[in-house]
C-alpha cells in the first residue's frame, strides 16, 4: 500500500454474489476525463442515472458523487450502484481499468481515511471489527469499543499521566528554586498507582476480538445409545456424525457451526458416559466430553428413559432432552424437552432454544487485539519500580513510553509498515 499516494482505486464495497445491487467505491483523484464521460459535475455532490455501455451490453447505474474532502476517505468519491450479477460487476472492473483505475487493496479506502485525518485508527478497527462480527454478542460486546465509550477512558488516562509527568517535569527543571515545592516520590507513586488501577480494569473488562470470539457452544451429553448422534444429524439436518446400535461409536469431540436466523452456534456431539469399559480409547473420548461440557453455554443432557436422573456436575446450565418420544412418552411431571431425532418432533423447538441462546448477550466487552496489546503494555511501562536518586527521571521517561503506546491506539505513528500491517486484515472494499 506504500506509496502509491492517490492513484484511482475502486473495489466492491457489497458482498458478491447475486443480488439486485452491486455497490462499487472508487476514490483517489479521479481523471477529468471519467467526470466527462459519466456528464457528472466533479465538484456537485449529488447522484445520476446513467447507462454505462461495456461494449457488447449496457446496465443502468445510479452514480453517486461525493468530492473532496467531504467524504469518506477525504478524496473524490464515486459510487456506482449496478445491477448485482458478478458478470456485470466484472465488466464494470475492467471499464474502470481501461479509464486508469486499479482495484484497491484490503483495507485501503480506511487507510485513506486515517492518512487524511477523517477517522482515528480506533475508530477504523471499530468498522472493520462490525463488519466481521458473526453474531449479535460480538456487536453488543464491540459497542463500547466501535462507539467511542472507551477511547474516553483512554483518553483520561493519558491526562491522568500528564498530570503527572508535569510535576515531574517540574520537580527535574525547577528543583533549585525555592518556589517549586520538592514532590514526594510516594506522592507521584500514589497518582501512578490510581492509574494502575484504571489499567487493569480495562484489560479485565476488555477481552481481545477473535474470530469465534463468544461464539456460543451447545453440547449434547448422556449415556451411549441415548440418540445424541441422531439429534446432532438431526439439527444439522445432515448426516455428520456416525449413528450405530452399537454403544460408545463416537470417541472423539464431532463439532459443526450451525447457522441460525444470522447467527452461529457450534454443536458438540461427545462420547456417550458409562460408569465401566474396558476400551481405553472410549475412556479417552469421555473425559473429553466432561471437559466439553464444563465450558458448555448449554448442555443438553439427552435421556430416553425418564426415570434417568442427571448426574450433579452436568445440572448446571443444561436442558434435559427426552429422545425416542415416538416410542413413548416421559410422565406429565417431566419438565424437559421432548424430541424424537428419528421423527423431527421437538427438533423445532430444540432449535428455538439454541436460537435463543445465540442472540443472548453474555455481558462480555470485546477490543481489537492490537489495542489490548497497547493496555497491557502500558500497563507493564507504568508498573516498573523505580527507586533511588533517579526516581524522577525514570518515572518521567516511563510514563512519556506509557503514553506513547496508548497514543498508538488512536494512530499516533508514522511507520508505514505497521500501518499496512493493521489495514491489510480489514476486507476489501473498506
Amino acid at each position: 500500500m506504500a506509496g502509491k499516494g492517490l492513484d484511482p482505486i475502486f473495489a466492491q464495497g457489497s458482498a458478491p454474489g447475486r443480488s439486485a445491487i452491486a455497490v462499487i467505491r472508487v476514490s483517489g483523484k479521479l481523471p477529468a476525463s471519467l467526470y466527462s464521460e459519466l456528464k457528472i459535475n466533479e465538484s456537485k455532490r449529488s447522484f445520476f442515472l446513467r447507462e454505462l455501455d461495456f461494449g457488447n451490453f449496457v446496465d443502468s447505474c445510479l452514480v453517486l458523487n461525493f468530492p473532496a474532502p467531504n467524504s469518506y476517505t477525504g478524496e473524490s468519491m464515486l459510487e456506482i450502484h449496478s445491477h448485482g450479477n458478478q458478470l456485470i460487476v466484472s465488466e464494470l472492473f475492467r471499464w474502470l481499468e481501461k479509464r486508469g483505475l486499479r482495484e484497491a487493496e484490503a483495507g485501503e479506502f480506511s487507510k485513506r481515511a486515517f492518512l487524511n485525518n477523517k477517522i482515528s485508527l480506533f475508530q477504523a478497527e471499530g468498522i472493520s471489527l462490525g463488519i466481521e462480527a458473526e453474531t449479535k454478542d460480538q456487536l453488543i460486546a464491540l459497542d463500547s469499543f466501535r462507539s467511542g465509550v472507551l477511547s474516553k477512558k483512554i483518553e483520561s488516562i493519558i491526562s491522568q499521566l500528564n498530570a503527572v509527568l508535569v510535576e515531574l517535569e517540574a520537580q527535574l527543571d525547577f528543583s533549585d528554586e525555592e518556589s517549586v515545592a520538592e514532590t514526594k516520590s510516594d506522592v507521584i507513586q500514589k497518582s501512578l498507582n490510581a492509574v494502575l488501577v484504571e489499567l487493569d480494569g480495562l484489560l479485565k473488562n476488555y477481552a481481545p476480538y477473535e474470530k469465534n470470539s463468544l461464539k456460543k457452544r451447545v453440547v449434547l451429553v448422556g449415556r451411549p445409545n441415548v440418540g445424541k448422534s441422531s439429534i446432532f444429524n438431526a439439527l444439522l439436518d445432515e448426516e455428520v456424525a456416525i449413528v450405530s446400535k452399537v454403544a460408545g461409536t463416537t470417541r472423539d469431540v464431532v463439532r459443526k457451526v450451525l447457522p441460525l436466523s444470522g447467527f452461529e452456534v457450534e454443536i458438540e456431539d461427545t462420547a456417550g458416559l458409562r460408569s465401566e469399559t474396558n476400551d481405553e480409547i472410549e475412556k479417552t473420548g469421555m473425559g473429553l466430553t466432561v471437559k466439553a461440557a464444563a465450558s458448555a453455554d448449554l448442555l443438553i443432557y439427552v435421556i430416553d428413559n425418564a426415570k434417568e436422573v442427571v448426574p450433579e456436575k452436568f445440572k448446571d446450565h443444561s436442558l434435559v432432552v427426552f429422545n425416542k418420544c415416538d416410542l413413548g412418552s416421559p410422565p406429565p411431571s417431566f419438565s424437559g424437552l421432548k424430541v424424537s431425532a428419528k421423527s423431527g418432533e421437538g427438533i423445532d423447538l430444540l432449535l428455538e432454544k439454541m436460537r435463543n441462546l445465540a442472540t443472548s448477550s453474555s455481558g462480555q466487552k470485546l477490543v481489537s487485539e492490537r489495542t489490548h496489546k497497547k493496555l497491557e503494555d502500558a500497563m507493564k511501562i507504568i508498573s516498573k519500580k523505580v527507586v533511588g536518586a533517579d526516581f524522577f527521571e525514570l518515572t518521567a521517561q516511563n510514563i512519556r513510553d506509557a503514553n506513547q503506546e496508548l497514543k498508538e491506539i488512536y494512530g499516533d505513528l508514522d511507520n508505514e509498515k505497521i500501518l499496512d500491517q493493521i489495514f491489510n486484515n480489514f476486507c476489501i472494499g473498506k
